[in-house]
């Protein structure tokens, strides 16, 4: 009786032999994808006379293990959740996402799926075990990470299921993770006229305890209120992204302050969203602030930035929500965050020039995400009074 084939991927029995005085050869019959058996083989010296070969098994069994290993087209229903991580995770690193984007994925990756199914084949992971995946997830770390959980999840068995190792993407079918969204509050033209006129005078008087407070937070606040740029953006800006000798003045968004592990602050070479990496023109307020900055300035910094920090470094995001909110306490703005300016001159544009016009502005892909997420809604209805009379007509 012939002997069955080898499984695709799969070896046969490790053979060892000397092929010369110190030098041991394994050897073993693989099956490659296409098919074909063939002979594989490794070298290795020797370290002891004791070894007799196993140092050249052990490096044919690594190489033989690679060689097994499913990528591409050989995902398979057998594959584990883990490895088509990691081919996935390849074909995500392809699409030059923002390195925040990508630090938050793996950690989403390492943290929960791959420890909390990893270990399952993707005919295993059936739409009930997915579902009590991120239920759990959802309860442990909450709504947040199991909407990124199951983002992540859906990429990967979208890639299996565009390979024929899966009928259909599983994760359509898992309930929906809630996301408690809060209704958007925008600062109305009154409100922020209030605050930039607080802020101003916060930033002159004293702090209880005799420190210094920051100079110039209301012209980073300006900034976000003139452009409706994100408040990593507003700090990345370059005085070579700003012409203020155009007869309409322009600032071009290009970066983002990130903070990357192991090597600090630095800009991004791109916005958040290709959309944001656009250029806007100035209102007067905002050009008058700029040229006075220009004029002060004392001395250059290293990054060229418009706002660095009191030290002449980029200035990090995180400390400046920081001082931000120990300004708005004072000043009784308890509310307000850097966003809030964006979603303010997002309600201002759309309330006045059309959604298509604050999309348009903030850089949006679509204008659903502004109308959900950054303009307020009114709760008033249109006056529709004269047509409605008709009903009490007799």
């Amino acid at each position: 009786m012939p002997r069955p084939p080898l499984q695709i991927g799969t070896w046969g029995k490790i053979s060892r032999d000397e092929v010369s005085p110190g030098v041991w050869r394994a050897m073993a019959r693989f099956r490659d994808f296409d098919g074909v058996t063939r002979k594989v083989e490794a070298r290795a010296i020797a370290k002891s006379k004791n070894d007799r070969g196993s140092k050249a098994e052990q490096t044919l069994i690594s190489a033989l293990k690679e060689r097994g290993m499913p990528a591409g087209e050989d995902i398979t229903a057998d594959t584990r959740l883990n490895r088509l991580a990691e081919v996935w995770w390849v074909e995500f690193m392809d699409q030059d996402r923002a390195i925040n984007t990508q630090r938050r994925y793996r950690e989403v990756l390492d943290s929960y799926v791959s420890p909390g199914v990893g270990g399952l084949a993707i005919r295993e992971a059936t739409v009930s075990r997915l579902d009590r995946f991120l239920k759990a997830t959802r309860t442990k770390h909450g709504n947040g990470s199991a909407k990124l959980a199951k983002t992540v999840l859906s990429a990967m068995l979208g890639l299996a299921a565009r390979h024929g190792a899966i009928a259909s993407n599983p994760l359509r079918d898992v309930a929906k993770v809630p996301v408690n969204r809060k209704e958007v509050r925008a600062l109305t033209v009154e409100e922020a006229a209030a605050l930039r006129a607080g802020l101003g005078q916060w930033q002159l008087d004293s702090s209880p305890r005799g420190r210094k407070r920051p100079n110039d937070l209301l012209d980073v606040v300006d900034i976000m209120l003139a452009t409706g740029a994100r408040i990593g953006e507003a700090l990345a800006l370059r005085w070579k992204d700003i012409d203020l000798k155009a007869e309409r003045p322009t600032l071009t968004v290009t970066g983002t302050v990130i903070y990357v592990p192991g090597e600090g602050m630095t800009i991004q070479e791109h916005p958040k969203s290709t959309n944001s990496r656009q250029r806007y023109y100035l209102p007067a307020f905002a050009v008058e602030m700029l040229l006075r900055r220009q004029v002060q300035q004392v001395m250059a910094n290293p990054w060229d930035v418009v706002f660095p920090s009191a030290t002449g470094t980029l200035r990090d995001p995180g400390n400046f929500r920081k001082q931000w909110r120990s300004a708005r306490d004072d000043i009784g703005f308890q509310w307000v965050t850097p966003h809030t300016f964006r979603k303010s001159v997002g309600t201002l544009l759309a309330k006045s020039e059309g959604m298509a016009s604050a999309s348009a502005q903030l850089g949006h892909s679509s204008e659903q995400i502004t109308s959900r997420h950054y303009v307020q809604k009114t709760h008033e209805a249109p006056d529709m009074t004269a047509l409605l009379q008709a009903f009490g007509r007799p």
